[in-house]
């Protein structure tokens, strides 16, 4: 039995973010119609070294496939040690017959199905004619988050705010080039907001950063970075006055600042049509991820699939 190894490397060669985009639409669907199990997330702090560890998990039995995500943040490492803040592995298994299929580097595959949320979301909940985007934080998922959306929308402009000017700056240069348009970084958040279409958050922040007051009539915002208990990034007052959609609420409502009257739908049900997404021009729209198991398996199946097609990858005798 062999088991193929996907290196970051790998990954990169032939994971693409339409492809992903395209899995995690079907995942979040397949949800909202029970054709997914998946446990709750648990997260394991390591508060000595002020870092969490995260275990994600999903069966999709129309795919037949299974698979855990051990994911790690240690979100002082970049500037303490040179070292990634997330990291770790994915395991993808053959739900029919109950053998591994393949383990993969699970940052590539985190950054890729995390910055697909952006796009699966601002399909059904941001205006058609969305133009200009905020992007908060300027690491590797505030690249991806870009790159989603650069994918459903047609963007003319981008800012982008990191707490490191330097980084907003060479974000800036890096996705200009990459994406062929205008990202600037901006010194301030309420900046970044000013006539924005789209948002997207991707900071580790504890503490409140964008307030109310400057969210204009007809925002889609999408949050990553909130991803479990005492992470915040938007102020508690934006969600009293947007329709907001999470992935799934027995997640979401972990969170100290979510309440069950809050959460309009999962976002599955607005995939599968059995609510509404946006319906009209002027209401303010959330996406507040948590980031599910599901989203893991989607992409890691279509990273699978890919090296399996482009030979790529390292097999290794397994059993």
């Amino acid at each position: 039995m062999e088991l193929l190894v996907l290196s970051k490397k790998d990954l990169e060669k032939v994971l693409t973010m339409r492809d992903t985009i395209d899995a995690v639409q079907e995942a979040f669907k397949g949800l909202a119609l029970g054709e997914v199990e998946m446990p709750m997330p648990y997260i394991i702090d390591v508060r000595k070294h002020n870092g969490v560890w995260g275990v994600k998990s999903a069966l999709i039995n129309n795919l037949d496939v299974v698979g855990v995500k051990l994911s790690s943040g240690y979100f002082e490492n970049p500037m303490k040690y040179n070292l990634p803040s997330i990291t770790g592995v994915v395991v993808l298994a053959d739900a029919k017959l109950g053998i591994p299929l393949a383990v993969m580097d699970a940052l590539t595959i985190t950054a890729y199905r995390t910055g697909a949320i952006a796009g699966v979301a601002a399909r059904f909940l941001a205006r058609k004619d969305s133009e200009v985007a905020a992007i908060f934080g300027a690491g590797v998922q505030g690249r991806t988050q870009l790159l989603a959306l650069s994918e459903v929308l047609k963007l003319n402009e981008v800012r982008v705010y990191d707490v490191i000017p330097e980084a907003s700056t060479r974000y800036a240069e890096e996705m200009s080039k990459k994406l062929g348009i205008e990202v600037r970084a901006v010194k301030s958040v309420e900046e970044a907001l000013k006539k924005v279409d789209v948002v997207s958050t991707a900071t580790p922040s504890k503490t409140p950063y964008i307030k109310a007051e400057w969210i204009p009539a007809g925002t889609h915002i999408t949050t990553v970075g909130s991803d479990h208990k005492g992470k915040q990034e938007l102020d508690s007052q934006i969600y009293y006055k947007a329709k907001v959609v999470v992935d799934k609420k027995e997640v979401a409502l972990e969170k100290d600042y979510l309440k069950p009257e809050l959460i309009y739908a999962e976002l599955g049900e607005i995939i599968a049509g059995m609510k509404a997404g946006r319906v009209s021009t002027d209401e303010i729209t959330i996406m507040d991820s948590s980031g599910l198991g599901i989203q893991d398996v989607a992409a890691a199946l279509v990273a699978y699939r890919l090296a399996k097609e482009k030979n790529l990858g390292t097999w290794i005798e397994f059993a």
